[in-house]
């Protein structure tokens, strides 16, 4: 059997990259087909993005994980979940699960979207405004008519259930083109977000005459306290 140390050093010795275009994707021996097609997706997503917003990602970091185990231990995500970005780098499950994934079209546009939103306005966003800013800046789709209860979107972002999740994500952003809406449009959003707010300022953050608080989240019960919605900043954003 292999000592601890003698594993580290054979896994560095068997990891490898593939790179295309100002995207770079590490994997184990034998992925190297499916790094290749997530780097080819990514550079794509990368150079997909809005004008306003693709100087924030000149290059993309990416891997595979060795095994489901390690992709949700390192991003904080469900082992369901398809990728996620963790200190700047978008890390998706093993080769043997991503070679299954059929559309990482969507996928890439939103973790590089993640990336871009992470730079420019930094890791103290809540969980539910990242996730859902991230698919407005890169998809269209519905506008929310009013606010969502913050919390329970938090929650059901990081449910097991994919089906769950997928629900969950279309309403983050939904919220989230709400709010871009009543700021005057997603790149106006974007330049008040320049001020990398930490999460007190950027509940207060105006929206015509109402905070981004008052417009996305509906009033809590006096009698509930509200709990820290989680940070994106180390370990999150899927």
């Amino acid at each position: 059997m292999a000592s601890p140390l003698l594993s580290v050093v054979m896994s560095a010795v068997l990891a490898a990259e593939v790179q295309v275009g100002a995207t770079v994707v590490s994997h184990e021996e034998g992925a190297e087909g499916v790094a290749t097609r997530v780097a080819r997706a990514l550079e794509r997503a990368r150079q997909s993005l809005p004008p306003f917003v693709r100087t924030e990602v000149p290059e993309v970091r990416a891997a595979l994980s060795e095994s489901v185990e390690a992709f949700s231990a390192r991003t904080g995500l469900p082992r369901t979940a398809a990728a996620g970005v963790v200190e700047g780098e978008v890390l998706f499950p093993p080769a043997r699960v991503v070679d299954r994934m059929e559309d990482l079209g969507a996928l890439t546009r939103h973790e590089v979207a993640h990336l871009a939103l992470i730079s420019h306005a930094g890791p103290a966003l809540p969980r539910w405004f990242v996730e859902g800013f991230a698919t407005a800046l890169v998809e269209p789709g519905p506008t929310a008519s009013g606010p969502e209860d913050c919390r329970a979107l938090t929650a059901e972002l990081l449910e097991v259930r994919p089906e769950v999740r997928e629900r969950a994500y279309a309403r983050a952003a939904a919220l989230a083109r709400r709010i871009a809406r009543e700021a005057g449009g997603v790149e106006a959003l974007w330049k008040q977000l320049s001020t990398r707010p930490d999460a007190r300022a950027f509940w207060r953050l105006p929206l015509g005459d109402k905070t981004i608080r008052e417009q996305a989240c509906e009033a809590q019960s006096p009698k509930r306290q509200p709990t820290p919605t989680p940070s994106p900043s180390g370990r999150g954003p899927g």
